[in-house]
């Protein structure tokens, strides 16, 4: 059994407007996008999913860097009628970093779309299956690079990380290995669910990999000491 799914400056009257940028170099190697905030033009990608309000595209230029994601979140639900699953597109949009809540990370996602040209269609979408290729199952031991000894470690504005924005080690830190796969489609094999759907649909899963500290319930528990699984 498996289960796909999509793991969310200006002067006056001058500004830099930044062309013909991969999406790998959009979500960068950090949390934040270092083009936050900025225009960008000629965003090529592969249309692998549409949502009520938006799309996701993947970039058709290949990245071996694992640290950064390949794929981005384009909002405009009146866009939608204009691309399908599959089709090769550019863009225009500007970079900017969302969140429902101050609890959650910023989604970098791309937002005001124009310009959009469809250059091929029927293109085939292939999932990135977690636990294969360059990225190896979640890291289970340890939360995130702030935590010097464990994820309760650090209760202030430091251990917020949209504040720090660390570089990402997605081999060594769950949360910078999910990072990583922002906005990728994905299949996780053999998913075991862990809670209810939310308002938005989501579901927390675990899938093959090995989990340790799972509780009566079925669920999975933090430790202390740089214990998490995920």
């Amino acid at each position: 059994m498996k289960f796909s799914s999509l793991v969310v400056g200006a002067c006056s009257a001058l500004f830099s407007v930044t062309s013909a940028v991969t999406i790998s170099q959009i979500n960068g190697h950090k949390y934040l996008s270092p083009y936050n905030g900025q225009p960008v033009t000629s965003v090529k990608g592969l249309v692998t999913a549409k949502g009520p309000s938006g799309f996701w595209i993947k970039s058709t230029t290949i990245d071996l860097d694992y640290r950064s994601s390949n794929s981005i979140y384009v909002f405009g639900s009146s866009t939608l009628k204009s691309v399908n699953v599959g089709d090769i597109i550019t863009l225009d949009a500007t970079v900017t970093e969302y969140r429902s809540s101050p609890d959650h990370l910023y989604l970098t996602e791309l937002i005001s779309p124009e310009n959009i040209t469809v250059l091929s269609s029927g293109n085939k979408v292939s999932p990135i299956v977690v636990g294969e290729w360059l990225l190896k199952y979640p890291p289970t031991e340890k939360f995130s690079s702030l935590d010097t000894r464990d994820v309760f470690d650090i209760p202030n504005n430091s251990s917020q990380v949209s504040a720090e924005n660390p570089s990402l080690s997605p081999l060594l830190y769950g949360l910078d290995f999910w990072e990583s796969l922002s906005g990728e489609l994905v299949t996780v094999k053999r998913p075991t669910a862990i809670s209810k759907a939310n308002s938005y649909g989501d579901t927390w899963v675990h899938g093959s990999w090995r989990v340790s500290a799972k509780n009566e319930r079925g669920g999975l528990t933090s430790l202390d000491g740089g214990k998490l699984n995920v």
